[in-house]
């Protein structure tokens, strides 16, 4: 699953790069229907990945209760 995301996220890479090199609507409409998209579910997985491992569990000892 953490290939999957980095594979997006790859693909929103290459659609930026695209769009820097290359500034004209056409480049921004793919970078808007193709890079934009691949950027979210590059970012949901990443955040299911650390979800799923725990990283946002709330433990009571890790207060500070000084």
């Amino acid at each position: 699953m953490t290939r999957l995301a980095c594979f997006f996220a790859l693909i929103a890479l290459a659609a930026l790069v695209l769009m820097v090199t290359d500034m004209n609507g056409s480049t921004a409409i793919v970078f808007s229907f193709v890079g934009f998209p691949a950027l979210g579910l590059a970012v949901l997985l990443y955040l299911i990945i650390r979800w799923r491992v725990g990283a946002f569990r709330l433990n009571a000892r890790s207060v500070d209760q000084g």
